[in-house]
């Protein structure tokens, strides 16, 4: 049988859904993966806007949020196998996203499986589907395309909850930019946008723990299975190591406010900030790749009318800015 995968990772629900699927197929078969970073067209942030206010043109300035979100996307697929024990490597971004360069990263890598989301579309070919009837059977590599779950309930919750992921990541790629970039220029961050990223970055994970408390999600699983009980423990663990961690960026720019040994201090966000970064992407990734597939496999429909109900309800109060 099949000893080792090739999984593209995105940043849509589609293929976050697949990485899951390939990653515990994986570990059913003993076999390995190797990620492939896809990188889907990202809506303008408002940090592009500070680059070029400081001077960055904007090739650097994509080149940079490409390379960031190649690494955020493997940090979390990575963080997956590790949670599920999975064997893995991982191959750097290209800019050729045709299905072919997917087949040819695979043959590279020894892999004898692609595992794909149903009707992927590749970055920048946005009429180009993975069809390997041609470009994979040359090579003789099998394709395998991941069911997905369209329970219209399921849908609704994971993408809010997904919505919510996504939010923090662009938030923490604007902190880093916002930083690198004054270094960069030998110049300190400007003290007004820092504190507000900041406190935006804790409010909306403030957010997404909130979402799955109102409707007791971590809870309802444990009360399907029990397969998921040392994940959750140690993602709740994790969540006090969050809390801990912001607290510890809040007092550095508040430092950085100050203007006191700016040289030193922004060396020492900006340290701060990569590591939690790294902290986000893993708890992240390990939550979209056990924690859904379990929740996936064994809630049932009325659980997930409850969650995506719930979902909504607090989705709603944080619009209208009800605690």
């Amino acid at each position: 049988m099949y000893r080792h995968f090739l999984v593209p990772v995105g940043d849509i629900g589609s293929c976050i859904e697949a990485t899951g699927h390939a990653v515990a197929f994986a570990q059913s078969m003993g076999a390995r993966v190797t990620f492939l970073p896809i990188l889907y067209q990202h809506a303008a942030t408002p940090h592009h806007q500070d680059w070029h206010a400081q001077g960055v043109t904007g090739d650097a300035s994509r080149a940079c949020d490409v390379r960031e979100r190649a690494l955020e996307l493997l940090a979390r697929a990575e963080a997956a196998a590790r949670a599920q024990g999975v064997p893995y490597s991982s191959v750097a971004a290209s800019e050729d996203t045709s299905f072919d360069s997917i087949v040819e990263a695979a043959v590279k890598s020894g892999c004898d499986l692609i595992c794909v989301a149903p009707g992927q579309r590749l970055a920048e070919a946005g009429d180009v589907v993975f069809a390997p009837s041609d470009g994979a059977g040359a090579r003789d590599l099998a394709v395998l395309i991941c069911a997905a779950d369209r329970r219209p309930a399921t849908s609704r919750a994971i993408g809010n909850l997904l919505d919510k992921h996504r939010a923090i990541a662009d938030t923490l790629h604007a902190l880093l930019d916002m930083v690198r970039t004054a270094r960069i220029a030998g110049q300190q961050p400007e003290p007004i946008s820092l504190r507000e990223a900041v406190s935006r970055l804790r409010d909306l994970q403030k957010r997404r723990h909130r979402l799955k408390e109102d409707a007791r999600f971590f809870p309802r699983l444990r009360e399907r299975t029990s397969i998921a009980d040392a994940e959750l423990d140690e993602l709740e663990c994790q969540r006090q190591r969050d809390e801990q961690l912001l607290t510890e960026l809040t007092e550095l720019t508040e430092l950085v406010e100050r203007n006191s040994e700016p040289a030193v201090l922004g060396g020492r966000l900006e340290q701060a900030l990569s590591a939690y970064a790294q902290f986000t992407w893993e708890y992240l990734g390990r939550e979209e790749g056990v924690v859904l597939p379990a929740a996936r496999r064994y809630l049932r429909d009325e659980d997930w009318n409850d969650i995506a109900t719930a979902f909504d309800a607090t989705a709603a109060d944080s619009a209208t800015g009800t605690t």
